[in-house]
Parts: C-alpha cells; sequence; structure tokens
C-alpha cells in the first residue's frame, strides 16, 4: 500500500514533526495530487496544518491554465489555504541570457515562489512529489553528465525546508494509487517530448536499457544513489573538521586555502575541500564539473609565485605561494588594484608616506592605522630577546591580531619619522642577517604576494632609511644593545580585516 510506504519513507528519513506547517507544491500531475492527499489523510495523525502552491510558468498557454484550474479545485474540495501565481518574467528570455536551459530557469523561479510562500504561510516544511523515477533518472544523467560523488546521491530526501515523501515510491505505484481514489490529475503534454535531456533519458534511453540490458536498471540505479550517499554523508562530516583546519573564510565572497595542510591530505579530501571552499563562494555548485577541480588541483601543484584561473560564473581562483584563493570576479581589485589597510580601494603602484610623532599618538584614517611612540628612560628589555628562538613566533601571534609592536634604540633614530609603502630600489639592513637586501627580494623571500608588497608600511627617518618593516624586521642598525640608553617603543594596530602585514 503506498500510504504505508510513504509513512516509512518519512519516518526513515524523520520528515515529518507534530503540528508540522506544510507548504505542498502541487503542479496538478500525479505526483503531487497523490502526494496531497496522502499528507491530507496523515494531517489527524501528525496534527498537519496543509497549504497548497502553484506555479503557472506561462510555458505551455491554454494548457498551463487548466493545470492551474485542477490545482484551485484540489485545494478548495479539501478546505485548504492556497496560492496560485502566474511567472511574472518570460523565462525563455532569462534562459537565452544567462545560457541555462529551460528546464533549469523554471526550476530556479518554481523554488523561489516556493520559498516567498513559505514565508508567507509561515510554514515549517515544503513538500515535493519527486518519486524514485525521477530518482533514478537524476543519478543517470548526471553519471551520463560527468558528475562526480555528489551528483551520484541524487536528489536528497531532505535538503533543508524541502522534504519528499516519494521519493521511494515508483512512478507506477503513485499513478496506481490516483486510479483507486479517483483523484483526477493532469500530464504535461511536454514530458511525451524526447527534446529535454531528462525527457530523452526517460523516454529512450532507460527503457532500451530494461529491454536490451538490464530489466533491473532503475533499482540499480537506486542502490547505487543510496550506497553513494552513505559513503558521502561519512566523507562530508570528515571534510568539515578538515575544511576549518585549512582554510580560512574572509568573507562570503573569498575563502583563503592553506597549501600546506592541504597538501599533506589524501586526495579525496583534497578534491572536496576545493568544492566546498567554491561552493561558499558561490553559492552552489551549479556549473562546476570534474573538470574544473582538476583545473584547480593542476594550479595548486604548478610552480611559480603567482598564477591564476578562471571558473564558471566569474569565479577566480589564484595560488600565491602557499596560499589558494577563491574570490567573485568582482573581487579582483583586491589583488590587482590593492586594498588599503583600511580597507579602501588603492591605487596602482599610488605612493603614500605620513609623518608619525614621537612621542605621542598618530592616526592615519585612510590606512586605518593608529601608532604609538614612546620614549623609555631607561633600559627595560633584555638586549638578547632579538636573538631567542621564539622571537618571530611572537611576531606572528601578533600578526593574527593586527597588533605590531617594535623596540628600537632611540639614539640611533634620526628624527622626524614618516610612515610609507615600498619604493623602487628600497634597501635595508634585516635584523640577523649580514649587509643590505633589497625590500622587493625580502618579500620575494618571504613569499609576500606582489599584489600586496605595495601595502605594506615602512616607518623610514629623515634620511629615509627604513627603520622596520612593520610587522616583518627590525632593521640592524637601530636594535638595542648592551649600549642603550633610551628605548624607542612603537605600537601600531590595524583596523583592516582584509590585509595581514
Amino acid at each position: 500500500m503506498l500510504e504505508e510506504k510513504v509513512r516509512e519513507t518519512i519516518k526513515k528519513n524523520e520528515m515529518l514533526t507534530f503540528g508540522d506547517k506544510i507548504l505542498v507544491g502541487v503542479s496538478g500531475g500525479p505526483d503531487s495530487v497523490a502526494l496531497l492527499q496522502i499528507l491530507y489523510s496523515f494531517r489527524e495523525e501528525y496534527n498537519l496544518s496543509l497549504h497548497v502552491a502553484h506555479l503557472n510558468h506561462r510555458l505551455r498557454g491554454e494548457e498551463a491554465n487548466k493545470d492551474a484550474n485542477l490545482v484551485k479545485n484540489l485545494a478548495e474540495n479539501l478546505n485548504l489555504a492556497y496560492e496560485i501565481k502566474s511567472c511574472p518574467l518570460d523565462l525563455k528570455k532569462i534562459a537565452q541570457e544567462e545560457g541555462w536551459t529551460l528546464e533549469e530557469t523554471a526550476r530556479k523561479y518554481r523554488y523561489l515562489f516556493y520559498e516567498e510562500m513559505a514565508k508567507k504561510f509561515g510554514t515549517d516544511k515544503i513538500a515535493l512529489g519527486h518519486n524514485a523515477n525521477d530518482q533514478a533518472e537524476t543519478v543517470l544523467m548526471r553519471f551520463l553528465r560527468g558528475s562526480g560523488l555528489e551528483g551520484l546521491r541524487g536528489i536528497p530526501a531532505v535538503r533543508g525546508k524541502i522534504i519528499r515523501p516519494l521519493i521511494d515510491c515508483y512512478r507506477e505505484e503513485i499513478e496506481e494509487y490516483c486510479r483507486e481514489h479517483k483523484l483526477e490529475y493532469r500530464i504535461d503534454s511536454t514530458n511525451k517530448e524526447a527534446i529535454y535531456f531528462r525527457n530523452k533519458i526517460r523516454l529512450e534511453l532507460l527503457p532500451l536499457l530494461t529491454a536490451e540490458y538490464n530489466k533491473n536498471i532503475k533499482n540499480i540505479l537506486l542502490q547505487l544513489s543510496r550506497v553513494v550517499n552513505e559513503v558521502s554523508a561519512y566523507l562530508e562530516e570528515e571534510t568539515e573538521v578538515r575544511f576549518k583546519e585549512t582554510t580560512r573564510v574572509t568573507d562570503r565572497e573569498k575563502v583563503v586555502i592553506d597549501l600546506n595542510q592541504l597538501n599533506l591530505l589524501p586526495l579525496v579530501f583534497k578534491r572536496r575541500i576545493i568544492r566546498k571552499a567554491i561552493e561558499v563562494v558561490k553559492g552552489d555548485l551549479q556549473a562546476i564539473s570534474f573538470v574544473h577541480s582538476e583545473e584547480v588541483l593542476r594550479l595548486i601543484e604548478s610552480r611559480g609565485g603567482e598564477k591564476e584561473i578562471t571558473l564558471p560564473a566569474g569565479l577566480k581562483v589564484k595560488k600565491i605561494y602557499q596560499q589558494l584563493i577563491i574570490y567573485k570576479k568582482n573581487k579582483d581589485k583586491i589583488f590587482e588594484v590593492g586594498i588599503s589597510p583600511g580597507g579602501r580601494a588603492a591605487e596602482p603602484r599610488r605612493e603614500w608616506e605620513y609623518p608619525i610623532a614621537v612621542p605621542g599618538s598618530t592616526k592615519i584614517n585612510l590606512l586605518g592605522l593608529k601608532v604609538e611612540a614612546k620614549i623609555l628612560g631607561q633600559l627595560e628589555v633584555d638586549p638578547s630577546f632579538y636573538y631567542k628562538k621564539n622571537y618571530y613566533e611572537k611576531k606572528e601571534r601578533e600578526k593574527s591580531e593586527r597588533e605590531f609592536n617594535e623596540l628600537m634604540d632611540y639614539d640611533q633614530v634620526k628624527l622626524p619619522l614618516k610612515l610609507r609603502n615600498r619604493r623602487a630600489g628600497d634597501k635595508f639592513h634585516p635584523l640577523k642577517m649580514k649587509g643590505e637586501k633589497k625590500v622587493k627580494d625580502f618579500f620575494i623571500d618571504y613569499k609576500v604576494p606582489k599584489s600586496q608588497r605595495g601595502l605594506i608600511p615602512l616607518l623610514v627617518d629623515r634620511e629615509d632609511q627604513i627603520l622596520w618593516i612593520v610587522g616583518m624586521r627590525l632593521d640592524h642598525r637601530v636594535r638595542i644593545t648592551p649600549h642603550t640608553k633610551k628605548v624607542l617603543s612603537l605600537n601600531i594596530k590595524s583596523k583592516s580585516k582584509r590585509l595581514d602585514f
């Protein structure tokens, strides 16, 4: 009995709770009509409140109007609240403009309509009439399109608010139920036309496979879907843990992956972390295929400082040394133009410099920086601390807080001081190194992305000698020594959420 089968599916997938308010999407076809009737028969058992929604896509003229009238009569006969709307948009035109199929376009706007109606009626769930035949067709369709493991999971029984109580029921069972209960339904005439990919699978390929290769092909596809779901659910849990360990989500439009951590993982997790990062930025994985994952993996394995590829929907993937950055195309300015420490767009190669009060406090609003300078009257720091192993580890902790501290020999500093970005030919004598080094070469050695080198503040004196590359390295000539009498203490705080020096 179909109702018992549906009841088992509901319990197995925990689709319903007592007192649920449910929006039922009813197209007028046998699946959705049977779904509405079955849920109506469960209303006392689960204390359900049912609401009906139907969207006329305006693609089939008078035939579509008859579908809408049927749904209206069904809802009124059952004394249920309903909403029937015609799509105000030209879906054919949208599909052409966006490069989507008409099927995909209609589906997108239908789901948006259901979400809108769920908010209007205040429903907890949205029930849809997908069945086991739809599931088998979907798995085969995705296999033929080259889908990975996730695609072979098929249509989920539950996804967020959406539930599919008929997902284990075959179309033949559903049509038999409609006949037994004398339920009137409509047949979409386009379902009989082998013009859409899904229709070709339903009308041509599946019958051929059933007749010539395996009469149980639908069952086999469903079994494949169930097995893949079990494996994928486990991998999903493990991926979530590893995703947090390897990635940093700076906002919903940019994800940074630590390649040192990622490259320690098996390939299966590399792929899944890449796909999850893409999903975070893009919002979904539509149009993202196995081929795109392979492109990203090749990018990761490539040598060199900075390289970039483009993915569908305006996504960019950039490798900068041991970081992989996935971002939307409109975020190009972050990399190609640059973002100032205050978060504002900086022009390419734009030079800036600001005077620093010593002693005193200096705010640089454009850069989002505050500089505190103090002169200490006596030596309060062991000069050997510069040479301790953990000195630069300390700097790394400060970096994560976007607060930077440094001490230098006041008598070796030639006032006034300025904070500026780098200039062509800049050199300094890095602490703990022999002799001078070009700032450009220093940045290359420490794998500072080319796009951010012009944003890192440099502290310079009146002779334009670099005293400190903020957050990175002090100049050897102003270090504290046993002969130091006065200490210049500097503290720089950055409000930037985008830039780490």
